[in-house]
C-alpha cells in the first residue's frame, strides 16, 4: 500500500466535489463506497459525474478507503496493551538487520496495530491484538513470559476495547484545509474554537460489541475477503478472484455475506490533510468522569480535521485516541485539552504518549492465524511461545 505521507501529497488534487463524494461514501459503510449510483442521489448528483469522479480517485490513487473488521462477530475479542521497554533495547538478526521488542510483542499475527510510543519518562510500545475471546489468560502469560525474559520492563495497561473507529470530518473542514495547502500556507486549525463549540456537542451512542446470540458459522474465504477489503473496500471482484482462485460470482456471495452479518464495523479513509513524517503522531489515554462527557467528546472528535480513530474501553469510561496534527500546533493541542478539562471537569484522567510515522505498523492478515482445514483459531500461549523461540534463534544478542 502507498505510504501516508504519498496520500497528504495528493491532498491537494481533491476539489469539493471530490470531498463531497469522500464523506458521503465513508458514512454510508460496508455498501456505500461500492455503490456509486447511491452515492450519486444522496448528493443529488449526476451518476456519470460521480463515477468519473471516484475513477479518478483510483486511477490516480487520491484517497484509499479501508473496511475496519467487527472481530467480535469472528469470536475474537480485541485487547489493547502498553508496555514499557529499557530506552535503546535494540538487537540484530543474524542477516544484520536491526530488530527490537516489537519484533517480538508481534511475533504472531494476532497482533493488529503496532506503535513505539514515549510518554514522559516512559519509552514502550502500544499493541493491539485480536484474540479468541476464551484465550484472554493465553496473551497474558505470553506478555509474562516476555518479562521473564528481560524483552519488556511491565505492562502498563491490559484492555478490552472495541474495534477501531474513524472519525468523520465535515466538508467545511476539508474544503478550509485544502484552501490553506494550495496557497501554500501552514495548516491551520483553532483549538480555541474547537473547546468552546464542546458546549454544543451532542452525545454520541456509543455501541459495545458483543458476540452474537448465534455463532456465524464464517470460513476461510471469508477471512480472506476481509484480508482484501482491509486492504481497499473497493478492490474489485474479479481481482479478489484471481487471488483466491474462485470465480468473482463466489467472491461476490462473500462480500454479501459480510455484508449480512456485521462483519464490517467502519470505514475508514486514507486521506492527510498534513504531511505525517513531520508531525505529531499522538497517542491519548483519556478517563472521563461520566459517560456522557465520554459520548459528547467522541462526536465532538468529528469536528477535528486530521485523521483521529479511537476505541473505547469496555464496561469503563475510557477511551484510547490515535491522532496526526502538525507539530505546531502541538501546544495548542495540549492547552485545549486542558482548557477543556478545566471549563468542563470532563477527564478524570489524561496520558499523552508520542509515537513516531516511521514506527507505525498495521496487520491485516487474520486469515493467518485460521486453520482452513479445522475452522479454529490457531492462539494459544504454546503457539505464541513457539514462534516467539523461533525470533530469539534467530536474534545474536540474549536480553
Amino acid at each position: 500500500m502507498p505510504s501516508q505521507h504519498h496520500y497528504f501529497k495528493k491532498f491537494n488534487e481533491l476539489d469539493e466535489t471530490d470531498f463531497k463524494i469522500i464523506s458521503e461514501m465513508t458514512r454510508d459503510c460496508p455498501e456505500g463506497p461500492r455503490n456509486v449510483r447511491r452515492i450519486a442521489a444522496k448528493l443529488s448528483l449526476p451518476q456519470q459525474t460521480v463515477n468519473y469522479r471516484v475513477l479518478r480517485l483510483e486511477q490516480k490513487n487520491l484517497v484509499r478507503f479501508r473496511a475496519t473488521v467487527n472481530e467480535s462477530v469472528l469470536g475474537l475479542s480485541n485487547y489493547v496493551v502498553m508496555v514499557t521497554v529499557k530506552p535503546g533495547l535494540l538487537h540484530e538478526n543474524k542477516e544484520g538487520t536491526a530488530t527490537n521488542s516489537g519484533t517480538f510483542l508481534t511475533c504472531f499475527p494476532v497482533w493488529r496495530l503496532l506503535k513505539e510510543v514515549h510518554g514522559g519518562s516512559s519509552h514502550g510500545f502500544f499493541v493491539q491484538y485480536s484474540i479468541p475471546t476464551e484465550k484472554e489468560e493465553d496473551l497474558r502469560s505470553f506478555l509474562g513470559t516476555l518479562q521473564e525474559i528481560g524483552c519488556i520492563e511491565k505492562v502498563n495497561y491490559f484492555y478490552s476495547v472495541t474495534s477501531r473507529f474513524s472519525t468523520k470530518p465535515s466538508l467545511e473542514l476539508y474544503k478550509k484545509i485544502r484552501k490553506e495547502v494550495a496557497q501554500g500556507r501552514k495548516v491551520s486549525f483553532n483549538w480555541e474554537n474547537w473547546v468552546d463549540g464542546f458546549d454544543y456537542a451532542k452525545e454520541a451512542v456509543l455501541t459495545e460489541e458483543v458476540p452474537p446470540k448465534r455463532k456465524y458459522e464464517f470460513s476461510y474465504e471469508h477471512l480472506l475477503t476481509l484480508f482484501h477489503l482491509e486492504r481497499n473496500l473497493r478492490e474489485k471482484f474479479v481481482s479478489i478472484a484471481k487471488s483466491t482462485g474462485e470465480s468473482s460470482a463466489k467472491v461476490r456471495g462473500w462480500f454479501k455475506d459480510v455484508c449480512k452479518h456485521n462483519l464490517i464495523a467502519d470505514c475508514r479513509v486514507e486521506l492527510y490533510p498534513t504531511d505525517p513524517q513531520i508531525s505529531a503522531n499522538l497517542v491519548l489515554k483519556l478517563e472521563f468522569n461520566k459517560s456522557s462527557d465520554l459520548g459528547r467528546f467522541i462526536s465532538h472528535l468529528d469536528q477535528m480535521p486530521y485523521p483521529t480513530t479511537y476505541q473505547k474501553v469496555l464496561q469503563k469510561n475510557v477511551v484510547f485516541v490515535h491522532t496526526i496534527i502538525p507539530s505546531h500546533e502541538y501546544f495548542d493541542f495540549h492547552n485545549a485539552f486542558e482548557t477543556l478539562s478545566r471549563r468542563h471537569d470532563v477527564f478524570s484522567e489524561f496520558d499523552q504518549y508520542v509515537s513516531t510515522y516511521y514506527s507505525r505498523s498495521d496487520n491485516i492478515k487474520l486469515f493467518e492465524t485460521y486453520s482452513r482445514k479445522d475452522k479454529v483459531w490457531l492462539f494459544s500461549f504454546d503457539v505464541m511461545r513457539r514462534f516467539l523461540k523461533k525470533k530469539l534463534d534467530d536474534t545474536r544478542f540474549e536480553f
